[in-house]
Parts: C-alpha cells; sequence; structure tokens
C-alpha cells in the first residue's frame, strides 16, 4: 500500500463512529521502501481519519521486513503534540497489547475532551476568527462569537484566529491554514467548525469537501440560536424565513439538512430529490412565509394606529443583544418578560403600558436586541418587528456600561436604525449594569453621551428614570433641552 493520504478511506470505511471522543475502530498498516520514517501524510491521516493507529513497517532491499514504527493520537495538551511514534527494531520486539492502548488513549482522549470545554449533550465546535485588517479586531469579535456558540448550546473547545491582507476566494483564510484548523479541531474532538464572518456558498463547499466535520458560518449560527429561541408563532415564522431565505442559494453540493429549517416546512431531505425540486420548495415557501408575514405586520400597523388615536406615546427599548433591556423592561412595567444571561433571549416585541408620575400614561415596548453586521436576512424577515420602531414616540437605548466594547456596540445599534429608517426617531440612551462597572468608566460614560447610569438590578433607581422619562417626552412637545437626573448619575457612580 502505498502513503495513507492516497487511499479513498471515505468510500471504505464510512463516517460513522460512536463520538468524537472515540476512535474510528481502525488500525491501519502499510509499508516503506527503504525509508522507515511516517510521512507527514500518514500522520496527517492518522488524525484527519481518527484512526486506532498506523503501523509503518520497513521493507527492506531483500523483501525482508525491517524497522516496525507505531503512531497513535495524544490528546490536547500544553506543548501542541498530536501524534505520538513509538520506534521498534524490528516485528520480534513488538511486545504490545494493542486493545490496552487503545482503551488508555481513549481515556485520556475523553479527559482532554472535557478539560477543553466539552460537556455530554453538547456539540463541541472550533472557531476561527478572521479579519484583513488587525488581530485585535478579530479577537473581540470571536469573543462575541464564543458568546453566540454557548447560546446555542454549543461547548466551545478552542478557537484559531488568522489574518491576512485579502480573502482567499476559495477557503477564506487559505488552504494552509484551513488544513490546520482541520486538524486543530480533529485533535480536540470538536464536530463542527465555526467561521466569524458569512461565508460564500463555493467557500463552504471547498471547506467540506476537505473534512468530514461540518462548517458553520456567524449568519447561520445566529439564524440557529434564532430558531432556539422562537417561541411565539410569529417569532417562528420569521426565524424559517430567514433561514430558507439564506440557505437557498447554498444548496448546490452542500447537502443542506432540511430538517434544520424547522417542523413544518413540507420537506424530506435533500437526498430524495432533485436539486431544482429543492429550489422550487424553498421558493414556494418562502413565498408562502412572506405573506404571512405581510399580514402580522397589516396587523401591527392596525395596532399601532389605534395607539396613535389614542394619543398614549410609546417608548419602545432598544440596544445591544444581552445588555439588560428585559431586566430594565420588567422592573419598570412589574411585568415577567423572559430574561436569560443569553444573547437574543427577546425575539417578539413585548408591550406594557405604565403610568408616569406626572399621571401621564406610556406604552413601553420590548424588541429583539441588535447584533453587529446583523444578517440583512434578519433585517427582511424581522421586518414586523423593527417596524414597532417606527411607532415609537422615544427609543430607549439601553448599553451595557460594563463592556469594554460598548461604544462600538453603540455604533452597531445606531447603524441599524439607519438601515431600517428609524434614525430620525427621539432617542435617549441609558447606560445599564454599573454595578459591574468602575465609577471612573461610569462617569465618563455619562458625559460623554449626556446619559443616566443605572442597574436595573437596583429598583431605587427606578423614581428618577420615570421622572426622566416624563421630561423627554415632554420635550417632544416643548423642544426645550432636558437633561438627564444629576441625582441619578450620583447614586448609580
Amino acid at each position: 500500500m502505498g502513503d495513507c493520504h492516497e487511499f479513498p478511506f471515505d468510500e471504505l470505511l464510512g463516517r460513522s463512529r460512536e463520538s468524537e471522543i472515540r476512535l474510528r475502530g481502525y488500525r491501519l498498516i502499510h509499508t516503506h521502501l527503504k525509508n522507515p520514517e511516517f510521512s507527514q501524510p500518514d500522520l496527517v491521516t492518522l488524525l484527519n481519519e481518527r484512526l486506532d493507529m498506523i503501523g509503518l513497517l520497513e521493507v527492506k532491499n531483500e523483501g525482508a521486513p525491517g524497522k516496525f514504527k507505531l503512531a497513535y493520537i495524544l490528546p490536547p495538551n500544553p506543548e501542541e503534540k498530536k501524534w505520538e511514534v513509538a520506534n521498534f527494531h524490528d516485528l520480534g520486539q513488538l511486545d504490545l497489547n494493542c486493545d490496552e492502548l487503545i482503551e488508555d488513549i481513549e481515556h485520556k482522549l475523553q479527559r482532554g475532551y472535557y478539560e477543553h470545554g466539552g460537556e455530554k449533550g453538547k456539540e463541541g465546535v472550533l472557531l476561527v476568527g478572521f479579519s484583513t485588517k488587525f488581530r485585535s479586531e478579530a479577537e473581540e469579535s470571536l469573543k462575541e462569537l464564543n458568546s453566540l456558540a454557548r447560546s446555542a448550546g454549543k461547548a466551545v473547545l478552542d478557537s484559531v484566529i488568522q489574518t491576512r491582507k485579502q480573502i482567499d476566494p476559495r477557503y477564506l483564510i487559505g488552504k494552509g491554514k484551513i488544513n490546520e484548523v482541520i486538524l486543530s479541531a480533529k485533535h480536540v474532538g470538536a464536530e463542527k467548525i465555526i467561521f466569524d464572518v458569512e461565508l460564500s456558498p463555493a467557500q463552504v463547499k471547498a471547506i467540506s469537501d476537505e473534512t468530514n466535520l461540518e462548517v458553520q458560518d456567524r449568519t447561520q449560527l445566529i439564524l440557529e440560536i434564532f430558531a432556539k429561541h422562537a417561541i411565539t408563532s410569529e417569532g417562528k415564522l420569521q426565524v424559517r424565513l430567514a433561514q430558507l431565505k439564506y440557505n437557498l442559494p447554498r444548496l448546490v453540493g452542500q447537502g443542506v439538512d432540511l430538517s434544520q429549517l424547522g417542523g413544518g416546512i413540507g420537506t424530506r431531505g435533500p437526498g430524495e430529490m432533485k436539486l431544482e425540486h429543492q429550489r422550487r420548495t424553498f421558493r414556494k415557501q418562502i413565498d408562502q412565509l412572506e405573506k404571512q408575514i405581510v399580514n402580522i405586520s397589516k396587523r401591527r400597523e392596525r395596532t399601532r394606529k389605534r395607539r396613535y388615536e389614542t394619543g398614549i406615546p410609546t417608548v419602545t427599548f432598544i440596544g445591544y443583544t444581552n445588555v439588560g433591556k428585559s431586566t430594565l423592561f420588567n422592573a419598570l412595567t412589574k411585568s415577567g418578560a423572559v430574561v436569560r444571561n443569553k444573547l437574543f433571549s427577546t425575539l417578539s416585541p413585548t408591550t406594557r403600558k405604565i403610568m408616569l408620575p406626572s399621571g401621564r400614561q406610556i406604552l413601553v415596548t420590548d424588541t429583539v436586541g441588535f447584533i453587529s453586521e446583523l444578517p440583512k436576512e434578519l433585517v427582511s424577515a424581522f421586518r414586523a418587528t423593527l417596524e414597532e420602531l417606527g411607532a415609537s414616540s422615544l427609543l430607549l437605548h439601553v448599553a451595557d456600561a460594563s463592556d469594554p466594547m460598548v461604544e462600538e456596540r453603540i455604533e452597531s445599534v445606531e447603524k441599524i436604525l439607519e438601515i431600517t429608517e428609524n434614525e430620525s426617531i427621539a432617542q435617549q440612551i441609558v447606560f445599564n449594569k454599573s454595578d459591574k462597572a468602575s465609577k471612573v468608566v461610569l462617569s465618563r460614560l455619562g458625559r460623554a453621551y449626556n446619559a443616566p447610569v443605572i442597574s436595573a438590578q437596583d429598583k431605587t433607581n427606578l423614581p428618577e428614570l420615570y421622572e426622566l422619562l416624563d421630561k423627554l417626552l415632554d420635550k417632544l412637545v416643548d423642544p426645550s433641552p432636558v437633561e438627564p437626573s444629576a441625582e441619578l448619575q450620583l447614586n448609580t457612580a
């Protein structure tokens, strides 16, 4: 047999195995003429295919067996050594219980898997950050991807960052780096590679062709989170529409799992129908869902019109995801909207009526959290939700004072307001989570944005915040300057 990488393993062995922290259940012995050393492709194949072990037998000129070498996978370690090679002068020296060795290897792999963040019942993933500018930019974005992955219920095992001046049109990060990423993923036992950028259909196919691991990009991950958190029929419709629109151009050669798009789509799987049939099915579903969402928009428009006719002002909470909007909403309205320490825990808008100190009644609406580089499919699919912004008298922009990237998060929210043509609506920033930030930071943010700093967990802040809302709504009638309560800033800073 020649070098291992030339052998059609996928055709012979298939893709199944018990779990990603177990070995494949196959052992390979092959020969080298004259050269008694493992080649790099030999060792890459060992790891990439997660073989139990590879044996290499030297064949001497006269055909007699020579030296024998045995290679097997090592668990993740500080030295980043991926395999071990045992040397034997000849086959007669080989005294080895392979079953015991493999059992010991799998035990160590399992222990290493959990030490690197693996969890039972959770999909293990490796994250890939990428930037054409600065590594620091990729690092900050990768932190958010980590939070997104955990919100999707995944176990983050490792991460890799690549910076290069130009995007590789085929592999995004280049062929050499993609091979390195694949080996790292296999080494830690990852089942999926998640990229922190949107991949083109061609890139997904090319990367998938290099390995049996699943490939996912940032947009797909966000769509998955939305699908997990969608509770109302409206939210489910919007998520399904976004998924269909995103996956339609990605059907070619990718084996898109239609079952992941949610129940009721009316498809049975890509292996059971022709590509054109899939496309027609997707387009038909998209048309049906868009009509349903248009009807939702019309109902919301009628509801907004009735609100407008009553003359009751509407204050809508906006902000980056996971800044504490729902917690503050619950505190102000004494309601029980869903609050979770996860990204995108609120998908459908929730509206409550409250009375301010002046006796004025207002409607307060909680909305979905925003995120940088919001996928266009989500902006389109969630237009019924985002249309709530357009009927607002005031946007209360909640920001996380403890977030080191708080100013960039504010810019991301403002960009989405521009995209949805809501930037002209009156807006007031409120910095939340003051209990988690230093006084110096709180003071700087309060001055820079002329904004109050509060903690939604501390209800002693609420009376002053009610008064601020009263003053801001008065300003919409009488546009004289309104300053955030100095007492409110003092008490929370």
